[in-house]
């Protein structure tokens, strides 16, 4: 049946004296279209027929019917499943003219289209591509989401290149260990921080981790000054140039907005990936709310933070060059109420706020060193490579890490344990009882870490288990199933968590640890059973092992983690 179907195929043996007439030579590339009807992809697959070397040469267009994406992209090696339409651009030439100009006026014609085709088509095929430099552009649309896994795979089975004639595989990127996101009102100075901090990075590891600072803004500046003939320098670099464009700018960030609802998402991904190859980067001009939670979702693998920059109203003015009141009467309405608004209360909580108040360098310069430096540290690098990725666990489709393997391995508590406890100081604040009255955390994963720092600090772990297993009198609550667990086949849908009370009370600080931070289901029910135990919200901390952001903002609004209510959480390491 196999050999009917494949003599019956016009593309095997239809063509230039039949597949196996031996008497032709072929040069292929193909390239994955999404809807050969645009205007844009037909002129280009009518003028490469037109412009063809030889009437040998021609286009073949597969479609691939729907079943193509039946499997995720990250499914298979070939990652490339969002596509109706396969283009293959075959350059024929007789046998007997191999390596002539007839055989390369065929090759370059193929590659004149491909050119054409590669900054609009979704995908291009992986197996026809080989050493020829021009396949490198080619190679980088061939594996999806897959063409970073694979380039690493072939920088570590093949590090000197023996599979020389393969596809070409880029040198894997650096890996961005650090994303921290600046943000704050008008006038706070969020550029002139920013790039102390990449200094202070860059001088206090002594040239060991880079860093770059990129304000999120200059996309739509670029865009802006080439649609209205705008001075595009002057608009980076001159504040008085840019508060003239500023009513304008707004206007056109908006009707793009309206045009392109992810445009934001699309400008914070294109930053990180434009500084890939340095260790901390630092993204400034955001001004949407709960900044990590929205956007670190989009780099998996970077530890994404942010810190607000908070100044008072006089010293915005002065740095707007509004030095009194009426000043403000020839600025448009925009820049106004930008610099005359008091900071708002925020309805999310920053990794870190920063008093800018002061004058010169020095109080910035010793910020990044408490608070910025220490992400950058080894012990929490190692820590990292404890935490392996198991695909299809517990059940298919779920890619799971394994936090616990941090147990396993020799050394993993002694090295968690002090990281956590410098999580936990750093949570307390000025004031509050010291270490902290007791460690809160519920099973069974948070119990392996919290029992560690319980018994490291020698303060009492309170235990928070479900129902029926601890005796009266109990505080209690209904708990949303984890989200694993909730996805499970013969999981009930809500579950009760149960604690003793009278082990702590008023005024009481309490520090929460578990060992992740996923929807926040969790979370929210230890929180939920403290109050009830008698503590204070406000004394309150929590430190999480491992936070996965994907499904922070999968679940935001009800389970985010600036809902969570404390004044201050904290992860080691984010998944």
């Amino acid at each position: 049946m196999a050999s009917v179907l494949f003599d019956t195929e016009m593309y095997m043996t239809g063509m230039h004296g039949g597949h196996a007439s031996g008497k032709t030579s072929s040069f292929k590339r193909c390239f994955f279209l999404k809807n050969i009807t645009e205007a844009n992809i037909a002129n280009i697959l009518i003028s490469a027929i037109q412009k063809r070397p030889s009437p040998s040469c021609y286009l073949h267009l597969l479609q691939g019917g729907g079943a193509i994406d039946d499997l995720s992209a990250e499914a298979t090696a070939f990652g490339c499943r969002n596509w109706d339409f396969a283009c293959v651009i075959t350059g024929v030439w007789p046998r007997d003219q191999n390596g002539s100009e007839m055989a390369r006026n065929a090759m370059q014609w193929v590659y004149n289209i491909a050119n054409e085709l590669l900054p609009i088509c979704n995908e291009v095929y992986g197996a026809d591509l080989g050493p020829d430099p021009r396949d490198a552009s080619l190679a980088l649309k061939a594996f999806g989401p897959n063409l970073e896994r694979l380039a690493r795979l072939k920088h570590d089975f093949d590090p000197r290149n023996v599979l020389a004639y393969a596809c070409p595989l880029p040198k894997p990127a650096k890996k961005q260990k650090l994303i921290i996101l600046v943000t704050g009102c008008s006038g706070a100075g969020k550029d002139y921080c920013a790039d102390i901090w990449v200094s202070a990075i860059m001088k206090h590891s002594r040239g060991k981790f880079t860093a770059r600072s990129v304000s999120i803004s200059d996309a739509t500046k670029r865009e802006y000054a080439r649609a209205t003939g705008a001075d595009l320098n002057q608009l980076l670099s001159n504040r008085a140039y840019k508060e003239q464009h500023r009513s304008a700018l707004t206007k056109f960030l908006q009707d793009q907005v309206c045009r392109r609802p992810q445009l934001f998402a699309e400008h914070f991904q294109n930053v990180a990936e434009s500084a890939a190859g340095f260790d901390v980067l630092f993204i400034t001009g955001m001004r949407d709310k709960a900044p990590v939670a929205m956007f670190s979702h989009l780099v998996p693998g970077c530890r994404v933070l942010d810190i607000r920059i908070e100044t008072s109203q006089t010293l915005r003015y002065i740095r707007q060059g509004l030095d009194h009141d009426d000043a403000t009467f020839n600025q448009p309405a925009e820049v106004n109420k930008d610099i005359k608004a008091q900071p708002e209360t925020l309805p999310y909580r920053p990794t870190y706020t920063f008093n800018n108040e002061g004058t010169g360098e020095e109080a910035a310069d010793s910020f990044a060193k408490r608070h910025l430096l220490p992400f950058l540290h080894d012990n929490l690098q190692h820590l990292s490579t404890m935490v392996p990725t198991v695909p299809d666990f517990p059940r298919p489709g779920i890619m799971f890490l394994h936090v616990l393997n941090i147990a396993q391995q020799p050394g993993g508590l002694p090295l968690c344990t002090p990281l956590l406890q410098n999580h936990i100081d750093e949570a307390l604040a000025p004031g509050t009882p010291s270490p902290a009255s007791a460690i809160a955390s519920c099973e069974a994963g948070g119990y392996v870490f919290a029992s560690a720092v319980a018994a490291h600090l020698d303060i009492p772990l309170l235990l928070i288990r479900g129902a029926g297993k601890l005796p009266h009198p109990l505080a209690s609550v209904v708990k949303s199933a984890s989200h694993i667990s909730f996805r499970g086949a013969g999981h009930a849908a809500e579950e009760r968590s149960e604690m003793n009370c009278g082990v702590v009370g008023m005024g009481s600080s309490v520090v929460v640890v578990d060992d992740v931070f996923a929807t926040g289901r969790t979370l929210c029910a230890v929180i939920r059973l403290l109050l009830r135990a008698g503590v204070c919200l406000e004394h309150v901390r929590v430190v999480v092992v491992a936070e996965f952001p994907v499904h922070v903002v999968a679940n935001a609004g009800e389970f985010g983690s600036w809902d969570l209510g404390v004044d201050d959480w904290r992860c080691v390491i984010s998944g």
